[in-house]
This record gives structure tokens, C-alpha cells and sequence, in this order.
């Protein structure tokens, strides 16, 4: 099945329209310097920690920084979305985090590098600082991700954490694959996305079949929600083909969080979004 386009998916869910503005801006203001001066990480350094389960932003040995581009980003996210017209709660929030930012210059950059690390503590807690540091980290990491992906070719991370920032996944994504089906699972935070085994569930790791089943929903798309009846997690699952940057953006299809949590399952991957 392909792929709607962006903007049939929005008149499909007109829902969505508010959040879609939202990131637009986000995502031309992150996008201006897309990386630059992001140097590639030391793969062999990395190949030691990598072979033990330790992710690419958790190693030292990696020598790989991405915080001083991300907080750059960052500042350009909040000035932009300082100067829009966005709903009076959110606003609030971005003027806060604005004059915190010029309160405290180097603010910036410690709340990159607490998010990267997976050590963030209050300072970060706001559910919208967060979301906003997330998004500038998207943007610096981009480019070293292609690099990764490449490195990483055969799959050896057979985990279902993400290898980037090690939080568990939102989404997968079902990819042909000789005769059959490949199974990737992707990060709502970095948006990273490895190989994993086609049935098993990310979360509680079992591979028992009665266990596991998904929720097929019509007119989405290609999406249905993997779930596990052992531990009550769930994957927002795309079948379809095309368009995938759109489609695993995880915001685009929160109304799919609504519905498997209306069915007594629980998001158990890491998310930027309140529902």
C-alpha cells in the first residue's frame, strides 16, 4: 500500500493540523544548520561498546558530540517559536524557556547534553524544553545517522533499545525483504531505526505467539498497532511504502496511541508528546 501524502493525511485528520504547524516550524528552524560542524564519531573506538549493548551517545570511547550543534539548533527552535502564533499554554512555556535561555546562556547546551546522555533531571523536565531539545538533536544528528546505519549494515545490535540514545521504541516499520518481511523498529526521540526479530515483543522480549497479535485498523494508512498481551505494550506498526519520514514521525498518528490505550494497552516506548 503506498503511502498518502502529507497533506491528504492531514485532511484525513484535521486533528493534526495544530501539532503539523507546530513542527514546521520547529523543523525549518532546526533545519538551517542541519549538523554542521557535527564531526562522525570514531567507529573502531566505538566498535567495543557498540559489541556490548552500549549506544552511540552513552559511549565515551565514541568521541562523538553533537551537543554544541544541537544547542545551537535549539536556541534558533525557541527564537522562532517565540516570534509564532501558537496556542496561549504553549506560548507561555516558549517564553519561559526563552528567557531562561537568556538568563543562562550555557542553558542551552546542558539541556542537550542531559537529554543525550539519558541523565536529564529537573532541569529538563518540562514537558516542552524536552520535546524542543529532542527536536534540535534530531537535527544535528541526522547526518551522522546515515553514517551509522551504514556502519551497522549487518545488524549485529540485536536489542530493542535504540543503538543511538537507548530508549525503547514507538513505532516499526515492515520493509520487503527477499520473499518476505523485514522488521525495523524506530526511535520517536532520535528517530533511529535497526533490525529486530519480526515476532517478538520490543518491550518484554517474548516470543510466545498466543502472547502477541496486532489491532488492524482500516483507512490508516497502512498502520496497525503490534501488541503484547504479556506485559500490555504496543507498537504503532507501518506496513505501507513511501513517504516514511512523514509516516514515523510519531506525531502524525497519536490518534493510534488514543485507540490502543481506549483497548487497555500502555506506551511503554519513550515519548515528547502529553496525550
Amino acid at each position: 500500500m503506498s503511502a498518502p501524502t502529507q497533506q491528504a493525511w492531514l485532511a484525513a485528520h484535521p486533528y493534526l493540523e495544530a501539532i503539523a504547524k507546530l513542527q514546521r516550524a520547529i523543523d525549518e528552524a532546526g533545519a538551517a544548520g542541519n549538523g554542521a560542524g557535527v564531526a562522525e564519531p570514531r567507529w573502531d573506538a566505538y566498535a567495543p561498546d557498540f559489541a556490548r549493548g552500549v549506544p552511540l551517545l552513552h559511549s565515551a570511547a565514541a568521541g562523538f558530540d553533537p551537543a554544541p550543534a544541537a544547542a545551537d539548533a535549539l536556541r534558533r527552535i525557541v527564537d522562532r517559536l517565540a516570534a509564532t502564533e501558537l496556542p496561549e499554554a504553549l506560548a507561555a512555556e516558549v517564553r519561559a524557556v526563552r528567557d531562561r535561555f537568556q538568563a543562562s546562556p550555557d542553558a542551552p547546551l546542558h539541556t542537550v547534553r542531559a537529554l543525550a546522555s539519558g541523565t536529564e533531571g529537573e532541569e529538563v523536565s518540562p514537558a516542552v524544553l524536552g520535546y524542543l531539545g529532542w527536536a534540535a538533536l534530531q537535527h544535528a544528528l541526522a547526518p551522522v545517522l546515515s553514517a551509522y546505519a551504514k556502519w551497522r549494515a549487518d545488524d549485529q545490535w540485536d536489542r530493542p533499545i535504540c543503538p543511538t540514545c537507548g530508549t525503547a521504541p514507538v513505532l516499526a516499520q515492515l520493509v520487503e525483504e527477499g520473499a518476505g518481511r523485514r522488521r525495523l523498529l524506530s526511535c520517536g526521540r532520535c528517530h533511529t531505526k535497526w533490525g529486530w526479530k519480526r515476532v517478538a515483543c520490543p518491550f518484554c522480549t517474548t516470543e510466545v505467539p498466543e502472547k502477541l497479535g496486532y489491532l488492524d485498523i482500516e483507512g490508516e494508512g497502512g498502520f496497525r498497532i503490534d501488541i503484547c498481551d504479556n506485559c500490555k505494550g504496543y507498537v504503532k506498526t507501518y506496513a505501507g511504502e513511501g513517504n516514511d519520514a512523514f509516516m514515523l514521525a510519531d506525531w502524525t498518528t497519536l490518534h493510534l496511541d488514543v485507540l490502543a490505550r481506549d483497548r487497555g494497552y500502555e506506551r511503554k516506548g519513550a515519548s515528547l508528546y502529553e496525550l
